[in-house]
Order: structure tokens, then C-alpha cells, then sequence
């Protein structure tokens, strides 16, 4: 299968990582592959009054960040009703990606984790990834987030395993980022 080539010269990224050096990797990094509108800053706080106040396109954030960590802003982002980047795309880098650290990000809300040291190679996978395969998203009582299944349309007629009525229908799903083929 061939990859897709993303345009991001249009969308508008928010960076947040307390290691001013790897914001700097992660700007290099995302202006090679040609975003030009990439906000950065180095604590939850901030990024989270910047999710507030600014409409983005895509969120790559640390797990770990002063003020408030990763994880919480991931929280805070989806479950504010009036922020407006609830169904933005979020991407969780942990330089810790044990199971626990992954469990954690996701059932916060994020759409993918990535491991540190991370490489421009797997950043760009992952961009294609949700871009190629955007995610309905969940409200349900302690989740908002890209439903976690990747075979939703596998579940048996009727509901799911468990012989449950099947759950009330999704929200619309999440705008994709807005990136053109090439």
C-alpha cells in the first residue's frame, strides 16, 4: 500500500512539551514536513487556555508536562463542552510507553501514543494514520474520545457480545485534519 502525502502547509498545530529542545525537534519536524501555523508551549496550563482561545487542527502534547500533565489536559480538552478543540485530533509522546502510561492516555481521550525519542518517520505514520482512518467519537459517561475499537463493524447483529441493546448513536464524527493528497 502506498502512503499518502499529506499537505499541512494549512493546518494549525498546538505543541506542548516542557523540554524547550525537543519543542525545537518537534517544530523541525513538523515544518519539514511542511505545517507553518505550529504554536508551542511548555505547560499544560498554557496549553490548555490555548485549546480555549485558539481552533487547531491537531495536538501533540508530552505526557509529562509541568502544571498539568499530559493526561489531564487530553481530559480537560474533551470534556469541556465549550472548548473547541473537544474532537481535534490529539497525540500523547511519553518518554515512558509502558502499558499503564498507554492505558492511561487513551482512556483519557487521546487518538494515538507515541514513544520518545520519537522519529519523523513514525510521527508522519501516525498523521497519515488519522488522517486515512478518522475515529466516530464516544460520549459516554467517564469517556469522551475517538471510539477505541478497531473493528466496529465487526460486532454480531444485535448488539454487542454481551447481548446488550446496542449503544445510542455517536455523535458525528470528528473533522478529520484538514490535510490534502497529494
Amino acid at each position: 500500500m502506498a502512503t499518502m502525502a499529506l499537505d499541512l502547509q494549512h493546518i494549525r498545530v498546538l505543541v506542548a512539551d516542557g523540554n524547550t529542545y525537543f519543542q525545537s525537534i518537534m517544530l523541525g519536524i513538523l515544518h519539514a514536513f511542511g505545517a507553518r501555523n505550529v504554536t508551542a508551549v511548555a505547560c499544560g496550563a498554557s496549553a490548555l487556555e490555548c485549546s480555549r482561545q485558539t481552533v487547531t487542527d491537531l495536538v501533540i502534547c508530552d505526557a509529562a508536562l509541568p502544571a498539568v500533565d499530559g493526561f489531564d489536559l487530553v481530559h480537560s480538552i474533551r470534556s469541556e463542552h465549550g472548548n473547541p478543540n473537544r474532537y481535534t485530533p490529539i497525540i500523547v509522546l511519553t518518554s515512558h510507553a509502558q502499558a499503564g502510561n498507554v492505558t492511561r492516555a487513551r482512556d483519557c481521550g487521546a487518538n494515538i501514543v507515541l514513544a520518545k525519542p520519537l522519529s519523523p518517520n513514525a510521527l508522519y505514520q501516525r498523521l497519515v494514520w488519522i488522517t486515512e482512518d478518522p475515529r466516530r467519537f464516544v460520549i459516554a459517561p467517564g469517556y469522551i474520545g475517538p471510539d477505541r475499537r478497531f473493528k466496529a463493524d465487526d460486532l454480531p447483529a444485535g448488539g454487542d457480545r454481551r447481548g446488550a441493546k446496542p449503544p445510542a448513536p455517536a455523535p458525528a464524527a470528528a473533522p478529520p485534519l484538514q490535510m490534502a493528497l497529494q
